[in-house]
């Protein structure tokens, strides 16, 4: 006694495994758009984010020139002030000792 197997196909059972495989390629094509999609939005935001470093960098270049102008401009003031007190190499109000440069 041996186990037959019946060999024939119906027309149904060929949509049946039609159906089937145009599900599947569906699939599989959806799941490839979205991650391409993925992948173009990834790329994107990498480049802005490079973009935005390079701002940043900019950004902390002209804030530490800002820093040091202003750094500057105070010793500048400081100076400025000692020098409206007859304090340097400003000729004033003195009796003994004229400045540093001769007059003119």
């Amino acid at each position: 006694m041996g186990i037959s197997f019946e060999w024939t196909v119906k027309f149904g059972d060929i949509l049946t495994v039609a159906g089937a495989f145009i599900v599947a390629v569906s699939i599989v094509y959806k799941r490839g758009v979205s991650e391409a999609t993925n992948s173009a939005i990834l790329t994107r935001l990498v480049d802005d984010f490079d973009e935005m470093k390079k701002e940043f960098k900019s950004f902390s270049a002209a804030m530490s020139e800002v820093a040091t102008q202003k750094m500057q401009i105070g010793m500048l003031m400081k100076w400025y002030d000692e020098l409206r007190h007859g304090q340097g190499f400003v000729r004033g109000h003195r009796t003994s000792v004229d400045g540093e440069y001769p007059p003119s």
